[in-house]
C-alpha cells in the first residue's frame, strides 16, 4: 500500500481526523483526498506527455502534498522543489513546473500556475461523489539532495523504494504513541516530505509551523506529541524556552533529530527546555535510514549518530575501497533496500540478499565495536593547509565550545600562496577577540594551524536541514575579502 492510496483509506474510514495542521488552517483526511481528486482532474485537463517529469513548488504544505500526490495519482514522476532550485530543472530534464511564487520561474519550460481555482468548490448540501480509482503505478518521486559537494543534486526514488522506505519500522519515524508531529525541515526537501508521508501513511496528523514563534503556538494549542527536527532546529526552540526560563513543553513526548550529530551541551538544552526523550538518525536522501539510537544509549560517545540498522550493510573503508578495522577512521559506505530497489524495479525482496553497488554519501566517521556509527565530518570539508589534513568539524567543535562563539563555520580557500588556507566564519554571541581566535588552534595537537582569515557574519547561510552550505559560504566570504 502506498502513501497515495493510504490518505483516501482515511478519507473513507475516518474523513474528519486532521491530515495537516498549520496556524492558518487545518486539512482533515477528507478534505486532503477531496484536493487530491480536485487538482489530479486539473493535471489531466492539461494534457501533459506523461514520460515528462511535473515539478511542484508550493508554499502551503497542505496544498504542496495535496498536489504531489495528484501529480502521482495521475501518472506522472514528481519533482519536489522550491524556487532556489528552479534554475536546476532544465538542466535535470524537467520543463513542468506547478508553482505559485512571484517572480523567477522555469525559464523555457512549462509554467503552470497554481491557484484557489483548483481545489474542490464549497458544496454542502451536494451528495459526494465516490473517489475515483486510480491505481498509482510506476512512478517516481525525484528529489535534490546536497550530494558530496554541498550542490544540489537530482536523485529519483522509484514508488517500491518510497513504498518500503514507508513500511519500514527502521525507516518510519511514525512508530510511536504520537498523534501529531511537528514537521520543522520545509515540505519540499526529502526529510520534510518523508516525515509528512510517514504520518499520513498512518493515519496521524503532520503540522507545519512558518516560524519558530509559530511552532511554539502550535505545540501549545494542538498539543502536539512529537517533534521532527534538525539538531539546529530543535535548537532554537530550547533558545526561547531558555530566555522564559521554561520547561520542558509540556505535550511533546518524543524529539526525533536527523541531519547532524548532537554535541553534548546541545543535548543537555534540548532535554532541559524541549522534550527529554531524544532519539537520533543518520540517514540520506539517496539510501534511506542507516542508523538510529536513543540519546541517552549514545551520548557518550563523541560524534555518535546510532546504530546501524540491521537491513543495511555499512563499512568504513580507505580510499582504495579496502575495509578498516572497528575504531578506525575513513569512508562511510553502505548498501540499503532503497538502493536496491531503486537500482532495478525488477530487483527481489530486501531479504534475499541480492547485492547491489556501495553508495558513498560522502562523509566520514568510525564504527564502535559496539555497532555505533560516528560521523566526524565530510570528505570534501577536509583542510589541507600546508600538508596538515585537519577536519573542519573538528575545528568547529573546539570553537564552538568558545562562550563568545555562537556559531562557527571553517573552510579551506586559496591563498595567494597557491596554498590552501584556513578561513573562518563566526556568528558572536559577546565581545570577539579575532587575533585570539585566529591563534587559539595551534594550542591543540590535532589542529596546530593558525587560521589565516576571521570573519564576523550575523548568520551562517544553512539548508533546509540547518547545515551549514560551505559552497554559499565560500562565495560569501570570497566577497567580503575583495570588498564587495
Amino acid at each position: 500500500m502506498n502513501v497515495v492510496d493510504m490518505v483516501f483509506f482515511w478519507a473513507r474510514t475516518d474523513p474528519h481526523r486532521a491530515a495537516v495542521i498549520q496556524p492558518e488552517m487545518i486539512t482533515t483526511f477528507q478534505g486532503l483526498a477531496d484536493a487530491v481528486e480536485s487538482i489530479g482532474e486539473r493535471i489531466d485537463r492539461l494534457a501533459l506527455d506523461k514520460s515528462e517529469p511535473i515539478a511542484v513548488s508550493l508554499a502551503n504544505p497542505s496544498f504542496f502534498i495535496a498536489t504531489a500526490f495528484a501529480v502521482l495519482r495521475s501518472g506522472y514522476d514528481a519533482a519536489l522543489v522550491n524556487s532556489p532550485l528552479f534554475p536546476q530543472l532544465q538542466p535535470a530534464g524537467i520543463r513542468n513546473l506547478i508553482y505559485d511564487t512571484q517572480g523567477l520561474v522555469l525559464s523555457g519550460g512549462r509554467n503552470i500556475r497554481f491557484d484557489m481555482s483548483w481545489l474542490p468548490g464549497a458544496a454542502p448540501s451536494a451528495p459526494r461523489k465516490p473517489y475515483r480509482h486510480r491505481p498509482l503505478g510506476d512512478v517516481s518521486l525525484i528529489r535534490f539532495s546536497s550530494g558530496t559537494t554541498g550542490l544540489p543534486k537530482k536523485d529519483v526514488m522509484r514508488r517500491a523504494a518510497f513504498d518500503q522506505r514507508l513500511a519500514s519500522p527502521a525507516s518510519s519515524w511514525a512508530n510511536g504513541d504520537y498523534k501529531r508531529a511537528l514537521v520543522m525541515p520545509g515540505i519540499a526537501g526529502s526529510f520534510g516530505f518523508n516525515r509528512a508521508c510517514e504520518m499520513l501513511f498512518a493515519g496521524k496528523s503532520a503540522c507545519f509551523a512558518p516560524s519558530v514563534q509559530d511552532a511554539l503556538w502550535l505545540i501549545d494549542t494542538f498539543n502536539i506529541d512529537a517533534l521532527f527536527a534538525s539538531p539546529q532546529q530543535a535548537l532554537a526552540l530550547a533558545e526561547i524556552q531558555e530566555k522564559k526560563a521554561r520547561s520542558p513543553l509540556a505535550s511533546v513526548k518524543a524529539l526525533r533529530l536527523g541531519g547532524a550529530t548532537v554535541p553534548p551541551e546541545m543535548g543537555r538544552r534540548l532535554r532541559s527546555y524541549v522534550c527529554r526523550d531524544i532519539m537520533t538518525a543518520y540517514a540520506s536522501t539517496e539510501a534511506g535510514t542507516a542508523a538510529t539510537a536513543h540519546y541517552d544509549a549514545i551520548e557518550k560517545i563523541p560524534q555518535a549518530v546510532g546504530f546501524v540498522v540491521p537491513d543495511v550493510d555499512l563499512e568504513i573503508v580507505d580510499e582504495a575501497g579496502a575495509a578498516l578495522p572497528a575504531g578506525s577512521e575513513g569512508l562511510i559506505r553502505l548498501r540499503s533496500p532503497q538502493l536496491r530497489l531503486n537500482a532495478d524495479p525488477r530487483a527481489p525482496a530486501p531479504s534475499s540478499g541480492a547485492k547491489i553497488s556501495w553508495f558513498y554519501p560522502g562523509d566520514i566517521g568510525r564504527l564502535t565495536e559496539e555497532g555505533v556509527l560516528c560521523v566526524t565530518g565530510r570528505s570534501s570539508d577536509v583542510i589541507n593547509a600546508g600538508g596538515a589534513k585537519v577536519s573542519a568539524t573538528r575545528i568547529e567543535e573546539i570553537l564552538q565550545a568558545r562562550p563568545e562563539i555562537r556559531e562557527v563555520a571553517a573552510c579551506g580557500m586559496m591563498g595567494s600562496s597557491g596554498l590552501e588556507e584556513l578561513w573562518l566564519a563566526v556568528v558572536a554571541s559577546g565581545k570577539l577577540d579575532v587575533a585570539e581566535i585566529k591563534h587559539c588552534l595551534q594550542e591543540h595537537k590535532d589542529i596546530g594551524l593558525v587560521a589565516a582569515e576571521v570573519f564576523v557574519l550575523d548568520a551562517l547561510p544553512r539548508g533546509d536541514m540547518g547545515k551549514v552550505q560551505r559552497y554559499r559560504l565560500k562565495e560569501q566570504l570570497l566577497k567580503l575579502k575583495k570588498g564587495g
